[in-house]
C-alpha cells in the first residue's frame, strides 16, 4: 500500500479549497486535519487545506504553522494579528484559496469532515451553485444555543422568503467564484456568516441542502456561550441590515454587477450634465408604465454596462466564462434537452470551465429548436409570466418561435442604450427612427410604444409605407426632428439615401446613423454617408438575441455584447484565423429560459484576432464585416417600395398555416409567392395575406402563388424572405421634389 500523500506540489491544480476559520482552536485542529487529509485520500480529490489564526490567544497559531511543516502544500496556514470575525477569516482563506470548489467547515469538529464528500457528491450530482449541510436534530443537544438557532433560522426564513432547515449554517460548498461574490457585500455586519444562504438567494444563485450529523464542542470554547445576550442583540440589528440589503433594496441577480465588486474599473463614460440626468430620472420614473414585460429594472443593467465596457480583454473572458459556467450548471439541472445532450457525450457542467472547453458541446439548430420547443428545451423553473415569445422569420422566409425572460430582455435595451452612446447620442436628444413601430402589437402594446417614443424623444418613420408620393414629405419630418441620431433597417436608410443623392440637396443631416437587420455593404455605407453627411455606425443583431455586436467611434469591427453573448466564429469546426470568413456561432449567457447554447444562427462573420486591442479602449472581443441575407427592396406599382423585412415580420403571425415563403420580383408590377404550407393552411388565410400585399404594393399589382415543398438555401444556410432581380436605378427613380436647403445651403 502507497504512503499518503503528505505534500502537495506549488502548481499542483486543486478541485477543492477547505476553508476553517480557528479562534483558540489549538487542541482540535490536529484531528480536524488528519480527517480532511483522509477526506482527500477517500475521495481521490486534490485538495488544500487552509487554517485561518483569527488573532487567537492561546497556540493554535504554532500549531497551524507545525501542521503546514508536516503536510506542505497540502495545509496552508493564514494569520490575522488581531481577531476580526469569522467572515474575515473566511475573506482571507478564499483569497490565498487555488482549489475550483471551496468549502468553509467549523474548526470545533461538531460538523464532520467526512460529510465534505457528500457536499461534493450533491453539488456534482444536482449542478446546483451551493450546497449547505444543516445540523441534524440526531444527539444535538436542546439547550439555550440550539433553541436560539432554531429562533434565528425561523427569522431568516420568514424575512427572506425562504424554507431551509437550517438557513445560518456555514456549512457550505460552491465554486471559489461562486463564494467570493457571495462575500460582497454592502456596510459592516456583526455575523454577516449568518446571511450565506441568504445572500445566494438573493444573488439568484440554485442551492441544496443535505443533513449532517453534528457533534457537541468536546474542546475550546465557543463565543455564544460567554456572550449570548449581546450576541443575540446584534444579531437583531444584523437581520434588519440584511433586510435592507438582500430584500428592500435588492438588485437584480446580475454577475456582472457581482463581478465588477471583485474587479472595480473606472467609468470613463461621458457625464450626464444636469438636465439630461433630469430628464433620465423622469423617463425611469415613468418606465414600467410605458413598457409590458421590462422594468426599470433595466436602470441597473444599463449602470452596470457602462463600467463593464471598461474591462481588459482579459477581465472581459473572465466574466463569460463564470457567466457560463454558471449558464451550463442551470441548463444541466433545469433543461432536459441539455441534459440529455450532455449525458450522451459523457459530459458534465464542470467539465466546461471556458471558452476554451465550448467545442466539446453540440451545436445547436433552428431545427432543433423547433423540434423541442414544446417538450423540453424550455426551463423547468422558470416563471412563465416572466417570459416573452418571440416570433421571427427574420432574413430565413420561414416563421421560427423562441422564448426570452424579463432578465434578458431588460439586459438587451440596456445594451442598445449603450451602443447607441458610442455614435455620440446622450439620452433624450432626438432620434429618429425607420421601423415598423407598432406591427403584431396589442393596442395597448402600441399605445405604450408611443408613449414611450415622446418621453425618450424618439420619431418613427413607418418605413413600410414608402412611396414615389410621400418620399418627399418623410425627409421633410426627419429633417423636422433635427435628430442627433437616426437608426433602422440598412436597405430602407439605403433606399433614401438614393433619393436623397438624386434629388442633389436634404434637409436632413444627424449626427451619427445606426444602419441594422440587413448586411451593410461597403458601397451602401458611403452612399449613405455622402447622402447624409455622417459617420454610419453598423449593428449586427437577430430576433433570438437583439443586437449582438456594434461599432464603435473607431470603426473597426463589431463589439460583441460581450456580457450577454459569446461569439465563435468557426470555419471547420475550427476558430477561422484572423480575416479569415467563418460561420457565427452564438451563446446566449442571459436568457435562463430558453438556453441558446452555440446556437448556429446561419451567418457569416470576417474573425479578427481577440489580441489585437481596438482603439477605443473596450475590452470586448470584435467580429468583422458581416456577410448575411443580400438586400433585397420590393417595388410595386405606382411609385410604391416595399423592404423585404416588411414579409418577415407581417408572416410571423401566420406560422400556423406558412411554414415557409418566399417574395420573388423579376418584372415590374408583379411578384410570385412561393408558399410552403403549415398544418392549418386554409384559402381564407392565404386571401387575406393577399389583399395585405395588396394594400402595400397597389392593388394592380399582380400576384402568382406558387406552392412548394421546400425553399432552396442560400449559401448562409438561410432562406431569402424577398428577391429581387430587377435592375432598378433610384437615382432616375426618385421623385423630382426638390427639399429646401438648410441655412448655408446644405442640409441642416
Amino acid at each position: 500500500m502507497s504512503e499518503p500523500r503528505t505534500e502537495l506540489a506549488p502548481d499542483a491544480p486543486i478541485e477543492l479549497s477547505v476553508l476553517v476559520p480557528c479562534l483558540n482552536e489549538e487542541l482540535n485542529i490536529p484531528e480536524l486535519t488528519d480527517r480532511i487529509l483522509g477526506v482527500f485520500r477517500e475521495g481521490a480529490l486534490t485538495g488544500e487545506l487552509i487554517l485561518v489564526d483569527d488573532g487567537s490567544t492561546d497556540g493554535t497559531a504554532t500549531t497551524i504553522r507545525a501542521l503546514m511543516a508536516a503536510h506542505p502544500g497540502l495545509v496552508v496556514g493564514c494569520f490575522h494579528p488581531q481577531n476580526r470575525g469569522i467572515t474575515a477569516a473566511w475573506r482571507t482563506g478564499a483569497a490565498a484559496a487555488r482549489g475550483k470548489l471551496v468549502a468553509t467547515i467549523d474548526a470545533d469538529l461538531q460538523y464532520q469532515p467526512e460529510d465534505l464528500l457528500r457536499l461534493r457528491r450533491e453539488l456534482y450530482e444536482h449542478s446546483v451553485d451551493v450546497v449547505q449541510g444543516w445540523r441534524s436534530a440526531v444527539g444535538r443537544r436542546r439547550d439555550r444555543r440550539y433553541h436560539l438557532s432554531r429562533g434565528l433560522n425561523h427569522l431568516l426564513n420568514t424575512t427572506f422568503g425562504m424554507s431551509l432547515h437550517d438557513n445560518k449554517s456555514g456549512f457550505v460548498m460552491c465554486a471559489r467564484e461562486v463564494f467570493q461574490d457571495l462575500l460582497t457585500y454592502k456596510g459592516s455586519y456583526f455575523y454577516w456568516q449568518s446571511f450565506i444562504l441568504v445572500a445566494a438567494h438573493a444573488k439568484g444563485y440554485s442551492y441544496k441542502e443535505i443533513e449532517t450529523l453534528f457533534e457537541q464542542r468536546r474542546q475550546g470554547v465557543s463565543f455564544l456561550d460567554q456572550a449570548a445576550a449581546r450576541a443575540v442583540a446584534k444579531s437583531f440589528y444584523d437581520l434588519g441590515k440584511a433586510a435592507w440589503e438582500y430584500r428592500v433594496d435588492r438588485i437584480p441577480p446580475d454577475v456582472a454587477t457581482q463581478y465588477l465588486r471583485r474587479n472595480p474599473v473606472v467609468d470613463r463614460s461621458p457625464e450626464r450634465d444636469p438636465l439630461s440626468t433630469a430628464r433620465w430620472r423622469a423617463y425611469l420614473a415613468a418606465f414600467n408604465h410605458t413598457h409590458w414585460m421590462i422594468t426599470r429594472d433595466v436602470e441597473h443593467y444599463y449602470e452596470t454596462l457602462r463600467r463593464t465596457q471598461w474591462l481588459t480583454p482579459a477581465q472581459t473572458r473572465e466574466l463569460q466564462d463564470e457567466k457560463l459556467r454558471r449558464l451550463l450548471r442551470h441548463c444541466y439541472r433545469n433543461v432536459p434537452y441539455y441534459r440529455a445532450r450532455m449525458q450522451e457525450l459523457k459530459l458534465r457542467p464542470e467539465d466546461i470551465r471556458g471558452q476554451e472547453d465550448l467545442h466539446k458541446l453540440p451545436f445547436l439548430t433552428k431545427a432543433d429548436i423547433r423540434r423541442h420547443i414544446y417538450f423540453d428545451i424550455m426551463s423547468e423553473n422558470h416563471d412563465k409570466s416572466q417570459v416573452l415569445k418571440i416570433t421571427t422569420s427574420g432574413s430565413t422566409g420561414e416563421p421560427f418561435v423562441c422564448y426570452a425572460d424579463r432578465a434578458q430582455l431588460e439586459f438587451r435595451w440596456a445594451a442598445t442604450l449603450r451602443a447607441q452612446e458610442w455614435t455620440g447620442y446622450r439620452f433624450g436628444d432626438p432620434t429618429v427612427r425607420l421601423w415598423h413601430q407598432t406591427i403584431g402589437m396589442t393596442k395597448w402594446q402600441a399605445a405604450r410604444e408611443r408613449a414611450d417614443a415622446v418621453l425618450s424623444n424618439r420619431t418613427f418613420i413607418p418605413i413600410f409605407e414608402l412611396s414615389d408620393d410621400n418620399l418627399g414629405e418623410m425627409i421633410a419630418r426627419i429633417a423636422g426632428a433635427r435628430p442627433v441620431l437616426m437608426d433602422g433597417y440598412a436597405e430602407a436608410l439605403d433606399f433614401l439615401a438614393h433619393y436623397v443623392k438624386g434629388t442633389g440637396k436634404v434637409a436632413a443631416r444627424p449626427r451619427a446613423i445606426m444602419s441594422s437587420a440587413q448586411t451593410l455593404p461597403l458601397p451602401s455605407r458611403r452612399l449613405i454617408e455622402e447622402a447624409f453627411g455622417c459617420k454610419v455606425f453598423d449593428k449586427y443583431g437577430s430576433r433570438e438575441f437583439s443586437g449582438i455586436a456594434y461599432e464603435c467611434d473607431a470603426h473597426e469591427g463589431h463589439h460583441v455584447v460581450a456580457e450577454g453573448y459569446i461569439v465563435e466564429v468557426l470555419r471547420d469546426g475550427r476558430p477561422a484565423e484572423p480575416g479569415e470568413i467563418g460561420e457565427v456561432v452564438i451563446t446566449d449567457l442571459n436568457n435562463f429560459c430558453m438556453p441558446f447554447v452555440r446556437y448556429r444562427i446561419g451567418d457569416l462573420a470576417e474573425a479578427i484576432s481577440p489580441s489585437a486591442p481596438c482603439p477605443c479602449g473596450r475590452g470586448a472581443p470584435r467580429v468583422g464585416r458581416i456577410e448575411g441575407r443580400v438586400q433585397s427592396i420590393i417595388r410595386g406599382t405606382d411609385g410604391r417600395y416595399l423592404p423585404g423585412t416588411f414579409f418577415a415580420h407581417y408572416l410571423k403571425e401566420f406560422d400556423y398555416a406558412i411554414k415557409r415563403f418566399q417574395v420573388v420580383q423579376e418584372e415590374r408590377d408583379a411578384i410570385t409567392f412561393r408558399v410552403v404550407k403549415g398544418g392549418r393552411f386554409s384559402q381564407q388565410v392565404l386571401e387575406e395575406v393577399l389583399a395585405t400585399f395588396r394594400h402595400h404594393l397597389g392593388e394592380r399589382m399582380r400576384i402568382d402563388v406558387e406552392f412548394a415543398d421546400d425553399i432552396a438555401l442560400v449559401r448562409t444556410g438561410k432562406h431569402l424572405a424577398s428577391v429581387s432581380r430587377l435592375n432598378v436605378d433610384f437615382q432616375r427613380a426618385a421623385p423630382a421634389e426638390i427639399l429646401a436647403p438648410g441655412p448655408n445651403g446644405a442640409g441642416a
